[in-house]
């Protein structure tokens, strides 16, 4: 029986799912590419910290990282399922 996952670890796996799928967009511009790279490592570590100012950060990563990534319907749709694992998002 598969163990049971924390929002959090739910929340990173998507974030691993997000970075896989803009490696392999051909679509997407690469400046595109290397801008949100950092915005999604930045996000992952406020998203293992606890206190409301590294929740407050996390949400403003988020939404830059949405800015950036809500024309690509896919990875718009990981970005939507974050918040529904991780409502302060």
């Amino acid at each position: 029986m598969p163990q049971a996952r924390t929002d959090e670890e739910r929340v990173l796996k998507l974030i691993e799912r997000t970075r896989l799928l803009i490696a392999i967009d051909d679509d997407m511009p690469t400046e595109t590419k290397l801008n949100t790279q950092p915005l999604l490592k930045m996000l992952e570590a406020a998203i293992l910290g606890n206190d409301e100012a590294v929740r407050r950060r996390a949400s403003g990563y988020y939404s830059a990282l949405y800015a950036d990534l809500q024309p690509y319907p896919d990875l718009e749709a990981l970005l939507s399922a974050m918040r529904v694992f991780l409502p302060y998002l």
